[in-house]
């Protein structure tokens, strides 16, 4: 999808992923964050930040393509002074390796043909030990929700840009990163979060 769309969706876009969330939105996120605390993380391909000012970490660096969803972010963490907003490239991240003590990336990565290339920068910016913490849609379990949901989120909501995977697939794509201790979690039927370590 391209960077014009989420221009556009910006304003609209925590109020239509509360929709598409049907009604786990807040059990999600807490699901998500409930990593134990860490001096510095990032929140990769944050969007309007979902989970940014939630991330228990002493500084929690925010980097999105999309300057309006950025704008966002920064308005819904304005008194948060541990966050700071980057405009960056998820296939380039302007930080040295060994940088995070934890990446997180959320609803994001459904967005990218080629995510193993973004995994691949997630683990470069990780320290040694560090955590990456990975939320999107799924294969829901549910065949209705499967051939109703999952196709209407596609091509409605994503423009015809939509790749999915399942833990499975997740874990492949994360070992050859080069990542370890992989887990699975299936969240609801229709989402999936994952951990792992470098």
């Amino acid at each position: 999808v391209k960077t014009s769309h989420f221009e556009r969706m910006a304003k609209y876009y925590d109020r239509a992923t509360k929709i598409l969330m049907l009604g786990t939105y807040g059990k999600v996120r807490e699901r998500i964050v409930s990593e134990p605390p860490v001096e510095r993380a990032l929140d990769l391909c944050c969007g309007t930040g979902y989970v940014t000012g939630h991330i228990d970490a002493k500084t929690v660096v925010a980097l999105d393509m999309s300057p309006a969803m950025l704008r966002v972010n920064r308005d819904k963490n304005r008194e948060r002074g541990h966050v700071n907003i980057t405009v960056g490239d998820a296939f380039r991240l302007p930080f040295p390796d060994n940088s995070f003590d934890a990446v997180y990336n959320t609803l994001a990565a459904h967005e990218f043909k080629k995510i193993s290339n973004i995994i691949s920068e997630a683990y470069r910016v990780l320290k040694p030990g560090g955590r990456l913490v990975l939320y999107d849609f799924s294969y829901p379990d549910n065949l209705l929700l499967r051939y109703t949901y999952l196709p209407f989120v596609k091509h409605i909501v994503e423009l015809g840009t939509f790749f999915v995977y399942n833990g499975e697939g997740w874990g492949k794509i994360l070992k050859a990163a080069g990542f370890k201790d992989v887990e699975s979690e299936s969240l609801y039927g229709a989402s999936i979060l994952m951990r792992a370590r470098k």
